[in-house]
């Protein structure tokens, strides 16, 4: 969100004297980005803060607004005006604007909302955009995670190569997880070693990724300072809004509780919070999967996928699959065009009116297109790596 922020900023700044120009770019970026455009722009034009529901709306209403201007005062009228006007006389939400240059307004934003060692996203503005988060899920039935990383043995870092080499450490893991976001994720600095990631519309299984993935870069990463080299790893804890929590405490304090037994595990690794205590006990996977058979003439056919456990995958069946079947399980990836490929075999049956919930448990996984969520679920869920390339 802060690189779409600023790709809107770089655009008022460009065509501050071309409204067409300026409202092409817009239209490209809400092409390109989605109707979460409309709340930044917005955002940045007013200091307001809209849902992207209410922030298209209001947007299509100024440009109309500014249409009805020039025509009353037959001339042209910069679009910066008649976003004020409109505020302030038709939809009311401004009572006393104050004008401020928008360079010196956002500089002066950043530096209340950043981190001044990491550039991340501060506490104050983490706070505000979790609430913000649930908000926007509880009004449009939505969901999103959080992952926190935690350095390891950090202090023991510091006491060893000095507090400058521990500032040279979260610097460059902050830029790791600015390289490894996607644009809408938020990175914030929680406070001391403790990083954060807020993942919007995201399930558990794809925020697992994106956190296996730090953590290897972060593991990968070797840092010198003062001619002594040295490496760290961090661990992290996943949560899910609504599946673990109900509200922001809750939701801290689940993420907090993985976090926890991650770090009581060996450190170095990423757990999903739970309210088991056995490790990765259940990853929501509501999603069609397509299976089929395995040595039979029988049809492909499409089921609904329910959750991932620590044993396989549960699936919503219209038709009977025996206990005892072996079968082939396609899953698709968005980020790869072809679909993850798993041996498994039927070990629960369970009838309801108007379908089978199949419980499979996993003998092989074929990942076909390099994917991430293949190589993660093989390793998070005790499937042994040296048979992802084994064909099915």
């Amino acid at each position: 969100m802060s690189d779409l922020r600023q790709t809107i900023v770089d655009s008022l700044n460009s065509y501050s004297g071309n409204d067409s120009d300026l409202l092409e770019t817009i239209q490209d970026l809400v092409e390109k980005e989605g109707e979460k455009v409309y709340p930044t722009l917005l955002n940045v034009l007013t200091h307001l803060e809209f849902d992207a529901h209410d922030a298209k709306v209001n947007w299509q209403r100024i440009l109309a607004h500014r249409d009805l201007l020039q025509t009353k005062l037959d001339r042209q009228v910069k679009l910066i005006t008649a976003v004020c006007d409109y505020f302030c006389e038709v939809s009311q939400t401004l009572t006393t604007p104050t004008m401020i240059e928008l360079e010196v307004f956002e500089e002066t934003r950043k530096h209340s909302h950043s981190d001044g060692l990491t550039g991340l996203f501060n506490r104050r503005f983490f706070d505000e955009a979790l609430e913000g988060e649930i908000n926007r899920v509880q009004r449009y039935d939505g969901s999103f995670s959080i992952i926190f990383f935690d350095l390891d043995h950090f202090k023991n870092l510091n006491d060893t190569y000095g507090h400058q080499a521990g500032d040279l450490t979260l610097k460059r893991v902050a830029e790791i997880l600015i390289l490894e976001k996607r644009t809408e994720d938020l990175a914030c600095r929680y406070g001391g070693e403790e990083l954060v990631l807020i993942l919007p519309e995201t399930q558990k299984i794809n925020a697992l990724v994106i956190a296996e993935r730090i953590r290897q870069k972060v593991e990968d990463l070797d840092l010198v300072f003062d001619g002594k080299s040295f490496n760290v790893t961090i661990s992290g804890g996943v949560a899910s809004f609504p599946t673990d929590a109900k509200n922001t405490k809750s939701l801290l304090h689940a993420s907090d509780v993985a976090l926890y037994q991650a770090k009581e595990s060996g450190r170095n690794r990423i757990f999903l919070h739970s309210t088991n205590k056995r490790h990765y006990i259940r990853i929501d996977f509501a999603k069609d999967v397509q299976i089929k058979k395995v040595d039979q003439e029988s049809e492909q056919i499409t089921v609904q996928g329910k959750n991932f456990s620590s044993s396989g995958l549960l699936l919503e069946s219209p038709v009977l699959i025996e206990i005892g079947a072996q079968v082939k399980i396609e899953l698709s990836d968005p980020s790869h065009d072809k679909p993850i490929t798993i041996k498994a075999q039927v070990a629960r049956v369970e009838k309801f009116d108007a379908h089978y919930d199949i419980g499979v448990s996993f003998l092989e996984i074929n990942d076909t297109a390099g994917s991430e969520i293949a190589q993660t679920l093989a390793k998070n869920l005790g499937i042994p790596t040296s048979q992802i390339n084994q064909k099915v």
